[in-house]
């Protein structure tokens, strides 16, 4: 596989607009090379990745955003092969491919697909795979140091169709979290996170509720992984009854530590920015975007959001 040095300098403009149409030409080429069709294939989501359902196999394929991501694939195949060593219920890697493949400038990744069905994932399994996904010892993964803004300044950095104004506003919380993070003093050990731990990436195989997802793991607070939980009886209506379940579960409550009102903007600004890269995609993801700003720029914190 060619260095990473050598495929950013020549792909990096080429995937500055990432559109479901554009996926669509790269699902095709990487469909191709690994020996799969294409045809018929459903497109399940678009954010950092298109994700497609392929049709003619029971694999589903994963399309980074851009070039700049494909250490993030690497890593997010590295904890999936971990995790499945160490017997941790997770969404399987397709070893029979030789991966990552770069095509067009995006990082394509092959995964087995889930049966789904029975049982539907709880927030007690979430706090359960968490606890399990936090005590593996040992990973080989070379995990970068968390740093949960960066992400959202890099999205800011690339913005299309964001009124100016936002942008200044969203960029003056980066710098101003920023500073505020670096001052948290934690009280969970530190180790390998999931990064975007909800229920969302939680499915079920054969009978089994497994992880997915690991693209944002990385070396942090254990706090982290607990935040979406928490957020989602405020912003999704989750019961508080489920919330309390879930932190029974995993044995603790992140909402009694000190530090979680600033970890909890954090996460909800990292939240905004993922909405805001597909704002031109549609008029309700766009509608969307303006209600988490208006709700960052109020400090309201218990208007709900709609989940993408």
């Amino acid at each position: 596989m060619p260095s990473l040095p050598g495929i950013l300098g020549r792909v990096l403009d080429a995937a500055a607009e990432f559109s479901a149409s554009a996926a669509l030409s790269v699902l095709r080429e990487a469909c191709q090379q690994a020996g799969f069709s294409s045809d018929g294939a459903e497109l399940l989501r678009i954010g950092e990745n298109a994700i497609f359902q392929l049709a003619s196999a029971p694999i589903v394929v994963r399309i980074g955003r851009s070039a700049d991501r494909l250490p993030r694939v690497q890593r997010e195949l590295c904890v999936a092969r971990w995790l499945a060593a160490a017997k941790v219920p997770a969404v399987l890697v397709d070893d029979e491919i030789d991966q990552p493949l770069m095509v067009d400038g995006h990082p394509v990744s092959f995964w087995h697909a889930v049966t789904g069905g029975a049982p539907t994932p709880t927030h007690i399994d979430l706090a359960r795979l968490l606890a399990a996904y936090h005590a593996t010892p040992d990973c080989p993964c070379d995990l970068d140091t968390f740093e949960p803004l960066r992400i959202s300044e890099s999205r800011l950095a690339k913005a299309e169709g964001v009124d100016p104004g936002d942008l200044g506003f969203l960029h003056g919380r980066v710098a101003d979290l920023t500073s505020q993070f670096e001052h948290l003093e934690f009280a969970l050990p530190r180790g390998p996170i999931h990064g975007d731990a909800h229920t969302k990436n939680l499915l079920t195989d054969h009978g089994q509720v497994v992880l997915i997802d690991f693209e944002a793991a990385a070396i942090g607070p254990r706090e982290w992984d607990l935040l979406p939980t928490s957020i989602a009886v405020q912003r999704y209506g989750l019961p508080e009854e489920q919330y309390q379940e879930f932190a029974a579960a995993y044995g603790f409550d992140v909402r009694t530590w000190d530090g979680y009102p600033v970890l909890r903007e954090i996460r909800e600004l990292t939240m905004t920015t993922w909405i805001m890269q597909n704002v031109l995609e549609s008029k309700a993801i766009a509608a969307e975007f303006a209600l988490r700003v208006a709700c960052l720029r109020e400090r309201d914190y218990e208007r709900a959001w709609h989940f993408f």
